[in-house]
This record gives structure tokens, C-alpha cells and sequence, in this order.
């Protein structure tokens, strides 16, 4: 004895996949946009990314007494140095070493001003503190 396929059951197959892809992708269990990330900032503390040959943020601002930390995220070396003009008066000179993808640098803004600084290997590289 031979089966022979029957079209209702085809057919409720197909309704019945149908029904449980669209399910699947109305509720979270299909294909999705991940969720946001959020950088969590510790009080007194700030990091800047170093990733695509940029400082991100480029410009931030700080209240006195925080520590900014550098992480270089490019397969790059990169390394921070401030910007001669306005810095040395404020108070504050930060150079940091060549810095290899994964490693950081930290430094403690203790005075309020402006501090433009870059990257001595990638001069076009540019960004700003400013210390409240």
C-alpha cells in the first residue's frame, strides 16, 4: 500500500509554519537589532575611546578632580599628547606612552580649563577636555 500525499495536509502544514515564523519574529525569538549599549561612568571617572583613528567622545566635559582614562581599541598604535598652548598654564601636561590596541592611559584633571590635546602618531587626530 502507497501513501499519496494529501493537499489538506499540505496545506495545514504550510499555515501552521507560516504562523510560527511570523510568531518567532514578532516576539523577540527571530533576527533583532541588539539593544543599545550604555557606557556606565563611575563617579570621578571617564574613559574616551580611541577606535577608527578617533577620540570618542571628542570633546568632553569634567568636572575638577576626574580621571580621564584612554582606550585604544584600533590596531594602531596611538599616543596622547596634550596641545602645548593653554595646557602648561592650566597646570597640566600629560603625554602618554605609545599606546599598542588594548592598552590605556589615565590621567587627573586637578584645574579647570581647556585642554586640547591629539595624537602625536596621527596628528589629525584631535579632541578636547574641559575641566569645570
Amino acid at each position: 500500500m502507497r501513501c499519496t500525499p494529501n493537499p489538506v495536509h499540505w496545506a495545514v502544514l504550510i499555515v501552521v509554519l507560516v504562523t510560527f515564523i511570523a510568531i518567532c519574529g514578532c516576539t523577540g525569538y527571530g533576527p533583532s537589532t541588539p539593544p543599545a549599549t550604555t557606557q556606565t561612568q563611575v563617579p570621578g571617572a571617564t574613559t574616551v575611546n580611541i577606535q577608527n583613528f578617533a577620540f570618542n567622545p571628542a570633546s568632553i566635559s569634567v568636572p575638577k578632580g576626574t580621571t580621564v582614562t584612554w582606550v585604544n581599541q584600533d590596531t594602531s598604535d596611538h599616543q596622547i599628547i596634550n596641545d602645548a598652548q593653554g595646557s602648561i598654564a592650566q597646570g597640566a601636561l600629560f603625554t602618554s606612552n605609545s599606546l599598542p590596541k588594548g592598552a590605556s592611559y589615565s590621567f587627573t584633571f586637578e584645574n579647570p580649563g581647556t585642554y586640547p590635546y591629539h595624537c602625536s602618531i596621527h596628528p589629525s587626530m584631535k579632541a578636547t577636555v574641559i575641566v569645570t
